[in-house]
């Protein structure tokens, strides 16, 4: 019986290995919020480069390194992604804003004062500035203004001013939805233009009785 010839394949040459993904340029976070932190980092540097058009989903992917489905895991539309960059960007604010009203005494003095401050700064903000230009300003903005979120987080922010008006509950809702709806006023609909003391006169004889607070020296109605 004839040996059979054994015929063997060549050996072909393994296939280089691709690179393993770069996504989050090569630095993953670890954790949930950790990630969620650096989705909205790069969401601000978007908007402080490109200004509203930059708060898009896949915009905010590029600059983070992720791929589109990655943003959405944290953030469920762009009108999401919106709201938190805007409260994300003001945290700084909030901040200097609180140190600023301990200034004060009475609450209608807080309650101008913090109208005044948040009006002039938030144009110099990067992101804030871009996203409240009043000649850019977008209907997704404006509608995040008032949301639920905004005035929780506004609420926060005032603490100060909440607490010697002797607001709480609904009470104290309400007086931070006014005072948005009014900020949101004179940022997109700025003339006619007042500034320093006659704003301030302004928003002592309009939003301090809508307030529902008496001017300093006097006692609030609560």
């Amino acid at each position: 019986m004839s040996a059979r010839r054994l015929h063997r394949q060549p050996l072909r040459p393994r296939r280089a290995r691709r690179p393993a993904s770069r996504a989050w340029a090569g630095d993953p976070p670890t954790l949930h919020d950790a990630a969620r932190e650096r989705l909205l980092e790069a969401a601000a540097r978007c908007v402080a480069r490109d200004g509203m058009p930059g708060a898009n989903v896949a915009a905010v992917a590029a600059e983070a390194g992720v791929s589109r489905p990655t943003v959405y895991r944290y953030f469920a539309d762009r009108q999401a992604l919106v709201d938190a960059t805007l409260m994300h960007a003001g945290r700084d604010l909030a901040e200097r804003l609180g140190a600023h009203l301990r200034r004060f005494d009475t609450p209608a003095e807080m309650a101008v004062e913090a109208m005044c401050f948040v009006r002039e700064e938030i144009p110099r903000e990067p992101v804030l500035g871009a996203m409240w230009n009043a000649t850019l300003l977008e209907a997704s903005a404006v509608a995040g203004f008032t949301r639920r979120a905004a005035i929780t987080w506004s609420r926060d922010a005032l603490r100060d001013l909440v607490r010697a008006a002797g607001w709480s509950g609904d009470a104290a809702d309400e007086a931070i939805e006014l005072m948005l709806r009014l900020l949101l006023s004179l940022l997109a609909a700025p003339e006619p233009r007042r500034g320093g003391a006659a704003l301030r006169a302004f928003l002592a004889r309009r939003l301090v009785p809508a307030l529902g607070l008496a001017p300093p020296g006097r006692s609030s109605s609560r």
